[in-house]
């Protein structure tokens, strides 16, 4: 059923169609998905869509829908359609140069913060920022804390620093990759606080991924050249130069690589390793003080 046909539709009508037409294309959580699309076309919250279930639809405001449904039935994912993601309260742009956050990452945050010193500032950075989600929430609970982020992807950085600029969150947005020799004189010393979601699937893992993700995201941040442990092999020796005595390092994990990364802190000599599980009882947290 195209725009032109369904311009005398009416609210109830276009979420039941779009609905069955995401679900018979295999989308998860199809419903959700088509009140997310109709949301943004009508300009309205998901409250004020169902209160408007009866009326009738602007032309322009269903082109806009049909033009959203077309991308997300190619399995482009409702973040990237929408241009936006939410995290920890705040709503933060997302482009195919970043990834989109996830609940899991949200934990990571929580656990970290619980980390920083309560009774004076300190200095955070977060390395391989993507949409700068990490830095930012860190930032908006903690004022106090001078925060850094850092990305080897330019396009990502410059997603980054729109996000900053659009909350009114003072964040140092730098250039450095975390697998160069040269990573830590690029960044700050003396850090309170080392945090990453670090690229950590498998390379013969990808073909297995979600459309969703395996076509859209971008590779770069996702996969693992190689050693899936690549990147915490280089945080964790970063971290012993980077971290101040009695600082924290705190990084998401692979769900079946958890136990491996822990290991690997405790053996480069961190302190207090511990392994957390996320809300689906997945190792996903790993933390560790810097002797």
């Amino acid at each position: 059923m195209n725009s032109q046909q369904r311009q005398g539709d009416r609210v109830k009508m276009l979420l039941e169609d779009a609905a069955r037409r995401l679900g018979d294309a295999g989308i998860d959580a199809p419903r959700r998905n088509a009140e997310w699309l109709l949301c943004e076309a009508l300009g309205t919250s998901r409250a004020g869509l169902y209160a408007a279930s009866g009326d009738r639809v602007d032309p322009g405001a269903v082109r806009r829908f049909d033009e959203m449904l077309a991308r997300r039935l190619r399995r482009e994912p409702a973040q990237y359609i929408l241009g936006y993601a939410e995290f920890m309260g705040l709503r933060v742009v997302v482009t195919p140069d970043v990834l989109i956050p996830r609940p899991e990452t949200e934990e990571l945050v929580e656990a970290a913060l619980a980390c920083l010193p309560a009774d004076r500032p300190a200095v955070a950075l977060d390395a391989g920022t993507g949409s700068g989600c990490i830095a930012l929430a860190i930032r908006a609970a903690r004022p106090d804390v001078r925060t850094h982020a850092c990305d080897a992807s330019e396009a990502a950085l410059a997603v980054a620093r729109r996000n900053g600029a659009a909350r009114g969150l003072a964040v140092t947005w730098i250039a450095a990759d975390m697998l160069r020799e040269d990573f830590a004189q690029r960044v700050p010393y003396g850090l309170d606080l080392l945090i990453s979601n670090p690229p950590y699937v498998p390379e013969e893992e990808m073909a297995t991924l979600p459309e969703e993700v395996r076509d859209w995201e971008p590779r770069a941040a996702l996969a693992a050249p190689g050693d899936p442990l690549v990147f915490y092999r280089a945080l964790a020796r970063h971290g012993l130069r980077m971290i101040r005595p009695g600082g924290w390092i705190a990084l998401e994990t692979h769900a079946d690589y958890g136990e491996a990364a822990r290991s690997l802190l405790a053996t480069a000599g961190y302190a207090d390793v511990s392994l957390r599980k996320d809300m689906a009882e997945r190792d996903r947290i790993v933390l560790g003080r810097r002797m």
